[in-house]
């Protein structure tokens, strides 16, 4: 008998699962060559009480970041959304959000913009917001102090699969308690020492809360978010306001970095495309070369 299940979490050869219907929690084996990873949908067989999966059902995508040798590492699958989160403390990195948005872009994760511990400055991300407001991109600014700040998130998650994402120490895990309470996640705060955040979680989970009919991802924290090998054209198409201007540069195979007649860049100069924005594309495409 085989019954279909959910991947909550994978050790070496096994996995927390969760039942697809019921969302009872299971525990089964699975082979090396299966490599399933958090989010898969499952065929599992059981036999004298011990489950073993015996297939993985094709995915519709994946949520991933860069290897140490710049290979694409899958981190969890069948994603629809992507929470990102970024504080005032500690302050985001260079670049990270651009990053994570340019793999929502390609993998079809609507993303959610979370800019959290506004009781501590206010202003900080006030220029940040806008913009991307403007782009398009659901944002909120949140604070563990005003809870309605962050329940004004919960209809965004019904019915879905989110993934929450960002630095470690920037309030994942408490801005989830505050959504879902019933939850048994740990929660962090910043060294002394270091400004940074300690990692709370150090596998990525799926769980799922019964009130919002939701499966919320908890992933670990980060200091950076890694893209895999990209060429120029795959990252530029992640940078949304870019999409319009794509082939209508006079080379094909422009890079939109020096080329003659390029329409990203004739968009830049003519203020239609936020120079922050294009400033970041260069950056990002220029970090490639660590992986050659």
């Amino acid at each position: 008998m085989t019954e279909l299940y959910r991947v909550a979490s994978t050790q070496k050869t096994t996995a927390t699962l969760l039942h697809n219907e019921t969302h009872e929690t299971a525990h089964a084996f699975f082979s090396r060559k299966l490599k399933p990873i958090c989010g898969d949908f499952v065929e599992v067989e059981i036999k004298k009480s011990e489950l073993n999966i015996k297939r993985i059902q094709k995915r519709y995508n994946s949520f991933s970041r860069a290897d140490n040798k710049g290979h694409k590492q899958h981190i969890a699958s069948n994603v629809d959304q992507i929470m990102i989160v970024m504080a005032v403390e500690p302050a985001p990195t260079r670049d990270i959000l651009n990053r994570y948005l340019i793999t929502a872009e390609h993998e079809s994760i609507d993303p959610i913009l979370v800019f959290n511990k506004s009781d501590i400055d206010s202003k900080v991300f006030i220029n940040i917001i806008n913009q991307y407001e403007q782009l398009g991109y659901q944002v909120f600014k949140t604070t563990k102090h005003d809870q309605a700040s962050i329940n004004c998130i919960k209809p965004l998650l019904e019915s879905q699969t989110t993934i929450i994402v960002g630095q470690s120490g920037v309030g994942k895990s408490s801005i989830t308690r505050v959504m879902m309470p019933g939850l048994d996640l740990k929660t962090g705060k910043l060294s002394d020492k270091t400004g940074k955040g300690a990692h709370t979680t150090s596998v990525t989970q799926m769980y799922y809360d019964e009130t919002l009919r939701a499966n919320i991802i908890d992933s670990p924290g980060v200091w950076e978010y890694g893209l895999w090998d990209m060429s120029a054209r795959k990252i530029s198409s992640g940078f949304r306001e870019f999409q319009q201007y794509l082939g209508l540069c006079k080379f094909s195979n422009c890079t939109h970095i020096h080329e003659p007649q390029c329409a990203i860049m004739q968009a830049v100069k003519n203020k239609e495309i936020h120079e922050n924005r294009y400033e970041s594309y260069l950056r990002i495409v220029d970090s490639m070369k660590y992986w050659a």
